[in-house]
C-alpha cells in the first residue's frame, strides 16, 4: 500500500523560542542533528532554524526558567562514533533496538552533548506526544460535499500547525535533567494510564484481530473493507475459525457518516462502506484488548492481520496523528504475553518483523507494497500480498501450497504462494528475512555482491520444502550463470516495479536468506524459534 500523501508534510517545522540564560550556560552544549538516509523531516527542520535564525545556534529552555545556548551539528546518513555509541548505550532510558528502528525509518534523531559527553538523546518526534490527540471529526468522517483533495490538503495544514505547536528541541535539555521524562513518554507508560475497558464478548483461547490501517476516510480505500471481507470468508470456511474467535476493527465502527474513498470513472469521492461487526480502530481499541488478554492471564494464541496503509516507522489508526508503531506493538506483544503471529500487507510493513512471535509481510521495511485500491472493479483483480496469502487457505489450492506434503498450510507456505503468484513487485519479507538483514548488517563482509543462481538453487537444497519451491520457481528459466544482486534491494525493487526487466528482485531477497539460513545462522536460537514460528499449521493455531 503506497505512503500517504502527507508523510512528507507530516514532519513539520521546528521551532525555538529563545530564553534569557542562567549560570549554566557558560558550559558548552552541543545538539547534534543526525539525519540518516531519507531523512524525514530534516528539509522542515532546517527552513525551521534558517527562519529564526538559529542555523548554527539554538537557545534550548529547561522548561524552570533556566536556559543554554548550544552549537548545532548537522550529520548525515545519522553516523555515530564508538565514544558515542557507549556513551548512548550508558544512558538509563536507552533502547538499542528502538533506536536503530528510529534510524531506520528516516527519523530525526538528536543527542544533546554537555562539554562534550552526551546527556541525552532520542528522536525529536519523542518531544511531542500524539498519542492522546485527534484529528478534527471533519477531517476524519468529511461532512457532504467535501472533496477528497480538500481533505488531504488540510491534514498537511493539521500537522503543520501541531509540530509547529509542540515539536521542540528543549525536550532534550529537560530529559538531560529529569531522564525519568523518557519513561513518562513510553508507550508502555501510555498503555498503563488508560482507563479499563470490557470487551463486549470474552477473549477465546485463540483469536483473529483483523485491524484496517486508515486515519480517516481519506485514506480509507475500498480496497480495505472489500479485502477484510474475503479474509473473513476465507477463514470462517477454510479454516473452520468460530465466528466468536474474530475481531475486527475497521474505521469508526458503527459510527454513521463518510467513512472510505471510492474511485469510479476516475473521479474519487467519498462514501460510506461499513463491516458487519466492526470495533474503532483506534490505538486505545488494541490496548484494551491487549489489556484483556493480559488480565486473563492464560495463554493465548492470536493472528493479527494489518489491511491498509503503513509507513517507514508503523501503521496508521482511525482517527489519530499516531498510529500503531513497531515499538508499540512490541509492547502490545509484551502485555498480552500470548503467541502472536503478523501478517501485512501494508507498504513498510516488514519494519514490524520483529515485533511479535513471527510476522509475514508483504515489503521489506524500505520498500511500498501493492494494493489499496478505490476502485471496486481493480480491487477484485488485485493480486495483493493479503489476497494471495489467505487465498492459499482454499483446499483447491492446498496440493500446491502444501510443500511439505502433510496436509495442511503453514503460514510460511501460505507466504510463499503469496510470494510467488502475487504481484510480481512486491519484495516480499518475514521474520526470518529481518535476522539475515540484521546479521548481514553486522557482518557486512559476509554478504557477498551477488550470486549465480546455480549457486542459490544448490543452497536451496538445503533449506526447508517451501523455500525450495520459492528458488526453483523464481528462477524458472534463468540462466545459472546469470548472476543475482544481492545489494540494495529497495532501489531495486523501485526501479523493477516501474520497469520489470531483468530477474525478478525478489530473487535478491531470497539469496540473502539462503545465505544466512544455511551458512550463517545454524546457531541462531532466534532463527531456530521464527522457523519453528512459522512453520505451524494456521488451521491448527487457530483451532479451539
Amino acid at each position: 500500500m503506497f505512503l500517504r500523501w502527507w508523510t512528507a508534510i507530516a514532519f513539520a517545522l521546528l521551532a525555538a523560542p529563545a530564553w534569557s540564560q542562567l549560570p549554566d550556560a557558560t558550559a558548552e552544549w552541543q545538539v547534534v542533528l543526525l539525519k540518516p538516509r531519507d531523512c524525514n523531516g530534516c528539509v522542515y527542520v532546517e527552513e525551521a532554524l534558517k527562519r529564526s535564525s538559529q542555523l548554527r545556534n539554538v537557545t534550548l529552555s529547561d522548561g524552570h526558567g533556566g536556559s543554554v545556548q548550544a552549537a548545532i551539528e548537522r550529520r548525515t546518513e545519522g553516523v555515530l562514533t564508538d565514544s558515542e555509541r557507549e556513551q548512548l548505550a550508558a544512558l538509563p532510558y536507552f533502547d538499542a533496538a528502538q533506536w536503530a528502528a528510529q534510524s531506520q525509518s528516516g527519523q530525526l534523531q538528536v543527542l544533546l552533548k554537555q562539554e562534550g559527553r552526551i546527556v541525552s538523546a532520542g528522536a525529536i518526534d519523542d518531544s511531542a506526544d500524539l498519542r492522546s490527540r485527534d484529528f478534527p471529526g471533519e477531517l476524519t468522517i468529511p461532512p457532504s460535499g467535501t472533496s477528497v483533495e480538500s481533505v488531504r490538503e488540510r491534514y498537511g495544514l493539521w500537522f503543520r500547525d501541531y509540530f509547529l505547536r509542540d515539536w521542540n528541541l528543549d525536550y532534550f535539555l529537560q530529559l538531560a535533567r529529569n531522564p525519568s521524562l523518557a519513561q513518562n513518554h513510553s508507550f508502555d507508560n501510555w498503555v498503563a494510564q488508560q482507563p479499563g475497558a470490557a470487551l463486549s464478548t470474552p477473549l477465546q483461547e485463540a483469536n483473529v484481530l483483523v485491524v484496517a490501517t486508515a486515519s480517516g476516510a481519506a485514506d480509507n480505500e475500498l480496497f480495505n473493507a472489500l479485502r477484510i471481507d474475503e479474509i473473513r470468508g476465507h477463514l470462517l470456511t477454510d479454516v473452520s475459525v468460530d465466528a466468536a474467535q474474530l475481531r475486527v476493527f475497521y474505521g469508526a465502527g458503527n459510527q454513521p457518516g463518510f467513512n472510505a474513498v471510492e474511485s469510479r470513472n476516475g473521479q474519487r469521492r467519498f462514501t460510506r462502506r461499513e463491516v458487519a461487526g466492526a470495533q474503532p480502530a483506534r490505538l486505545q481499541s488494541l490496548a484494551a484488548l491487549f489489556d484483556a488478554l493480559h488480565q486473563q492471564q492464560a495463554a493465548s494464541r492470536n493472528l493479527i492481520v494489518l489491511v491498509g496503509h503503513g509507513g517507514p516507522d508503523g501503521t496508521y489508526l482511525w482517527g489519530q496523528p499516531q498510529g500503531l508503531k513497531a515499538d508499540d506493538l512490541a509492547a502490545l506483544h509484551r502485555r498480552g504475553g500470548g503467541d502472536d503471529v503478523l501478517v501485512s500487507g501494508n507498504c513498510f510493513g516488514g519494519i514490524m518483523a520483529q515485533t511479535t512471535s513471527c510476522g509475514f509481510f508483504g515489503a521489506r521495511p524500505d520498500i511500498v507494497a501493492t494494493g489499496c485500491q478505490a476502485d471496486a472493479a481493480e480491487v477484485a483483480q488485485s493480486k495483493d500480498y493479503l489476497h494471495a496469502f489467505f487465498g492459499a487457505l482454499d483446499p483447491a489450492q492446498r496440493s500446491v501450497v502444501d510443500s511439505d506434503g502433510d496436509g495442511s498450510v503453514s503460514f510460511e507456505e501460505a507466504h510463499w504462494e503469496a510470494t510467488l503468484h502475487g504481484d510480481a513487485r512486491n519484495i516480499t519479507y518475514s521474520t526470518v528475512d529481518a535476522l539475515a538483514e540484521a546479521y548481514f548488517k553486522a557482518h557486512s563482509e559476509q554478504l557477498p555482491a551477488d550470486i549465480s543462481v546455480g549457486e542459490l538453487l544448490r543452497l536451496a537444497d538445503q533449506a526447508n520444502p517451501s523455500e525450495r519451491r520459492a528458488a526453483r520457481e523464481l528462477t524458472r528459466e534463468i540462466a545459472g550463470d546469470q548472476r543475482i544482486n544481492l545489494r540494495d534491494l529497495a532501489a531495486q525493487g523501485t526501479r523493477w516495479s516501474y520497469r520489470p526487466e531483468g530477474p525478478r528482485p525478489m530473487i535478491g531477497q531470497l539469496g540473502r536468506r539462503l545465505l544466512y539460513t544455511t551458512r550463517f545462522g545454524s546457531t541462531d536460537s532466534e532463527l531456530a524459534r521464527a522457523r519453528s514460528c512459522g512453520a505451524r499449521s494456521i488451521a491448527g493455531f487457530l483451532s479451539k
